[in-house]
């Protein structure tokens, strides 16, 4: 009875994170798009691929593909000159 109500209490504070998580996804790929508005470099456009895919990876509940391909995207921009 005891490790149930540990195992509800570790849940309870489990999930607000992982949402902010899900939630920094986005916000790093609009920060992005922000940053590459106007460059059509090979790169701006790299970073702006992998950033739908950070998206839509997040979407189907991959975080840890999801923050993998925004990293990446973060690392195209940067040599976009973003």
């Amino acid at each position: 009875m005891k490790y149930i109500g540990l195992l509800l209490t570790l849940f309870a504070f489990a999930l607000p994170a992982n949402a902010s998580m899900f939630n920094g996804v986005d916000e790093r790929g609009e920060k992005l798009e922000a940053q590459l508005e106007g460059n059509d470099s090979y790169h701006a456009h790299l970073a702006r691929e992998l950033s739908a895919i950070a998206s839509e990876e997040k979407s189907q509940h991959d975080l840890e593909a999801a923050l993998k391909f925004i990293k990446m995207a973060e690392e195209h921009a940067a040599q976009a000159g973003g």
